[in-house]
């Protein structure tokens, strides 16, 4: 049987659109922004509205998303103190009200992978 590609004449058509991507942080709390390639977080953006994070490094990973922590109009990049939301090894968590994995940033204490998935909802909606 053939992959349908529209909802027509199909009784059920998944339109969450997921991808899983992995990436090495440099440590030092280096600020990189998430994209849909592997190299570095300098690609292209992922069109989602909800993103998982897996940390996977030994140390404290923070998140900042646009407008929030060194992206603040207030808060110059790079600036100790800025708001940012704080996983520990091991630790996952479910960003949503995005539009791009690009608009997500991370920086880690100690160098290490993290993975991520973006989708577009958490839930099948038939």
């Amino acid at each position: 049987m053939a992959t349908p590609t529209s909802n027509y004449g199909s009784e059920y058509f998944n339109i969450n659109q997921c991808r899983s991507y992995g990436m090495r942080l440099a440590g030092s709390s280096a600020l990189t922004c998430l994209s849909s390639t592997d190299t570095g977080g300098h690609g292209a953006g992922q069109p989602c509205s909800e993103v998982i994070i897996v940390n996977k490094t030994t140390g404290l990973l923070t998140i900042y998303t646009n407008n929030y922590g060194p992206f603040a109009a207030d808060s110059p990049q790079g600036v100790g103190g800025s708001r940012g939301f704080v996983l520990a090894a091991d630790d996952s968590f479910t960003f949503r009200g995005l539009t791009n994995v690009n608009e997500v940033s991370a920086a880690a204490v100690t160098a290490g992978v993290i993975y991520y998935r973006t989708q577009f909802f958490s839930y099948n909606p038939r």
